[in-house]
């Protein structure tokens, strides 16, 4: 099994606030992109905390939600999208034609014109989750309270039926050209709705489950992840993506891991041609990163504040063009701030070095 990596790079640091454009992505090149920071997140006091859904909206921007609100991230950073609202969403998703579809308690929702759910079905049971098709939705069993998990399709017209049972709950479902690929258990596997045929495609052991499900249109690459780790698969290859972190999956312009308890959301572009550089296949470019802008007293702290270790902090510092700010005014405010001494001789270390460059 081939492993990927990543070390935290200020790249990863340097939050992109964006109009989120499948179409714009400058290169192949593999790079990290952090969307939504704890800080972020801390700062605009949410209602509560995110559920483990995350849209695109027809202007191109996430959609992210906690149980009674929905929030947009883009330029200009995350706010408040209407009003709170009744009830309990556990789950959401847009249609082909990019209708927000709503799961709240044990009702499939849309938005009323005075921007109020109003309710679709009575579904058969609660807190299911909602995923989309090419011209159909999704809506599957995730509470393990029956004896049997069942995945359901509303078809266009509104018609609604029962497409199989499982034994465990369904968290993730994705079609991947005329497949519909998804999780249940340990296993990631692949339903043909003509032959009603249900296959494996990759397993992890017993003790694992798998939490969400996406794919590349582009090459069929599959990605998955359990809520620590994310992985892909290709012609039965399987590959590491990280063990660093994992969460909701979701493809547009890049992978997209949304991991509500950590806040963090990061956006990956440029993985398949990474993953065939690394595997001995040909790659389109090489596995490099973007030039980025240089680290600052206000970075390091934004770090510390986010709860990483020194360790990777230095990593970041050693890895990164450096402009800090080393007066003693600046001392006392990064001890003030719980930057530990090591973080600070490391900050002083890549100092020295960027002077000796200048020299």
């Amino acid at each position: 099994m081939q492993i990927i990596r990543k070390i935290f790079t200020a790249s990863l640091f340097t939050v992109c606030l964006f109009r989120l454009n499948a179409t714009q992505a400058p290169d192949d090149s593999l790079r990290f992109e952090v969307l939504l920071t704890p800080s972020m997140v801390d700062e605009i006091k949410p209602s509560g905390r995110f559920i483990n859904a995350v849209g695109v909206t027809s202007g191109q921007l996430l959609l992210l939600s906690t149980r009674d609100q929905f929030y947009i991230l883009g330029w200009g950073g995350i706010e408040a999208l209407g009003k709170k609202l009744a009830g309990n969403i556990g789950s959401f998703a847009y249609t082909p034609d990019s209708l927000l579809m709503t799961i709240r308690n044990n009702e499939l929702c849309v938005f009323d014109s005075i921007g109020n759910l109003s309710r679709l079905y009575t579904l058969p049971g609660t807190d299911m989750g909602i995923s989309p098709g090419k011209y159909a939705m999704y809506i599957f069993d995730r509470n393990g309270e029956e004896a049997k998990q069942a995945l359901y399709v509303i078809a266009p017209g509104g018609k609604y039926s029962k497409l199989f049972e499982v034994p465990k709950p369904i968290y993730s479902v994705v079609e991947l050209d005329k497949m519909i690929l998804f999780t249940n258990g340990n296993t990631v596997f692949q339903y043909d709705p003509e032959s009603t045929e249900v296959k494996a495609l990759a397993s992890l052991p017993e003790d694992k489950t798998i939490r969400s499900l996406t794919a590349d249109p582009s090459n069929g690459r599959i990605y998955f992840s359990t809520d620590n780790m994310v992985f892909s698969i290709q012609n039965t290859e399987k590959t590491v993506i990280t063990d660093k972190i994992g969460g909701k999956l979701m493809f547009f312009g890049g992978l997209i891991v949304f991991n509500p308890e950590n806040k963090l959301l990061i956006r990956i572009v440029g993985l398949n041609e990474a993953i065939t550089s690394k595997t001995g296949k040909p790659a389109t470019t090489p596995l490099i990163t973007q030039p980025e802008p240089a680290l600052v007293n206000s970075n390091i702290i934004a770090l510390v504040n986010d709860k990483l270790s020194d360790g990777v902090i230095i990593n970041i510092i050693n890895r990164s063009e450096v402009n800090f700010d080393l007066s003693v005014d600046a001392m006392i405010e990064l001890s003030q701030k719980n930057v530990s001494s090591e973080i600070i001789l490391a900050m002083k270390a890549a100092m020295k070095r960027e002077s000796a460059k200048t020299e």
